[in-house]
């Protein structure tokens, strides 16, 4: 075998590596829901999603992000929308592709402090304002994360689809705390959710 086939086998190695022990930890996830392996594709739609959580797990390596995606697949699975309503399930593991652990703490608070879009803009008052300031004193304490940092990385969040883009001011200044949110994540915390009601 020459040097590139050699090569080529040497990158076949490292990629089962990287993959089988995220395949590892959501076949122990199902399991520890009840479900078997089989189960988690036993269906075109059910297949599909499966597809879905390879490609994302390609481009993670954190195991907190691997968790967070095993947790979407089987709530998904649970609550039957893999197979009522398969879209919504896709687009929830498709909206996790490339997120980074950081990333991914930051949804994770801006969800426990509700920090939503809303179509009534009379719920954006003082309250909204609070929980905003419990957000950024969280990434600060937490996360370390200076609130100009905060903000950048909330703008880039918006190409997840769950996070709504900053809006622009005056001159396309970018204004702060403007970043929501939107109805796909709700689908997305909604599957982790219906997991942890199962076990809890």
């Amino acid at each position: 075998m020459n040097g590139a086939g050699l090569m080529l086998k040497g990158f076949g190695v490292a990629y089962r590596g990287y993959m089988d022990w995220k395949f590892e930890r959501l076949l122990q996830k199902a399991e520890a829901y009840g479900l078997t392996k089989n189960e988690l594709y036993d269906s075109d739609q059910r297949f599909a999603l499966y597809m879905r959580i390879g490609r994302a797990f390609e481009s993670c390596s954190e195991k907190e992000v691997v968790d967070y995606l095993a947790e979407v697949m089987i709530g998904s699975i649970k609550c039957g929308d893999a197979d009522e309503r398969p879209d919504f399930a896709q687009m929830a593991i498709g909206s996790l592709l490339g997120v980074t652990r950081l990333e991914l703490n930051i949804l994770c608070f801006m969800q426990a402090n509700q920090i939503y879009l809303f179509q009534d803009f009379s719920l954006y008052g003082q309250e909204e304002e609070d929980r905003l300031k419990r957000l950024y004193l969280q990434a600060s304490e937490e996360l370390g994360i200076e609130l100009s940092l905060f903000n950048s990385v909330l703008g880039g969040l918006s190409r997840t689809g769950l996070v709504s883009p900053p809006v622009s001011g005056a001159g396309g200044v970018i204004v702060e705390g403007t970043s929501r949110l939107t109805s796909l994540a709700r689908e997305l915390f909604r599957y982790v959710d219906y997991n942890k009601r199962l076990t809890n």
